[in-house]
């Protein structure tokens, strides 16, 4: 037991693997939700039981995060293909407007985009190995607002298309005025909930009235 907490402590992959389920799950309805979740925590209990009886505890954290990254493609056509459908099903009176292919592909572009830029901009300026000569000034913690805002926006658009504009067009302004030489990155967050926006207003109006 206590071999095991110690190991819990040291990290043994499972954050990273919720974490994932967490931002692909998003904008699904709470029922979907839910249930892509236990599944994983179903899959997490029996894949630690498993290691502690073959003695793999310290390679669990390296195979999950090698699972992870194996299986985003599976993941991503579950979250896109088949959960929409799923949704459908269960919204009853609730109006919910599928994803598109466009739409989609708009929203996976910049969330990846936005997550590695974030990533370059801010782990420098976090372990301290930026140096004096790099970007300074307030320029790289705007920068990080307004990804952390672009982020956040686009992926709220998937279930609130409305809230995710309000969310990322205060974050393009301040995103470009901290990096106006990336307009074209902040530009393709506007579009990507512009075109979300419009397909959720299109999907309402058609939608047939009881």
């Amino acid at each position: 037991m206590a071999a095991t907490s110690r190991h819990r402590r040291q990290g043994d992959g499972s954050a990273v693997v919720r974490i994932w389920v967490a931002m692909y799950t998003v904008g699904l309805p709470a029922a979907i939700r839910m249930r892509r979740r236990d599944e994983l925590d179903g899959d997490l209990a029996d894949e630690a039981l498993d290691a502690v009886r073959r003695g793999r505890q310290a390679t669990l954290r390296r195979q999950r995060v090698v699972r992870v990254v194996a299986g985003m493609p599976a993941d991503l056509h579950w979250r896109f293909i088949d959960a929409p459908a799923m949704a459908r099903d269960q919204r009853g009176e609730e109006v919910w407007a599928p994803l598109t292919r466009w739409s989609a592909t708009l929203i996976a572009l910049v969330v990846v985009g936005t997550v590695g830029a974030l990533a370059i901009v801010t782990v420098p300026q976090l372990t301290g190995q930026a140096r004096s000569t790099d970007w300074s000034g307030w320029g790289p913690v705007g920068f990080s607002v307004g990804c952390l805002a672009a982020l956040f926006g686009v992926l709220t658009s998937i279930r609130w298309p409305g809230r995710g504009v309000a969310v990322v067009l205060p974050g393009i302004v301040i995103g470009s005025l901290a990096s106006p030489w990336l307009w074209g990155c902040w530009f393709l967050a506007l579009i990507a909930v512009g075109v979300r926006w419009y397909q959720a207003d299109l999907f309402e109006r058609s939608a047939p009235r009881p």
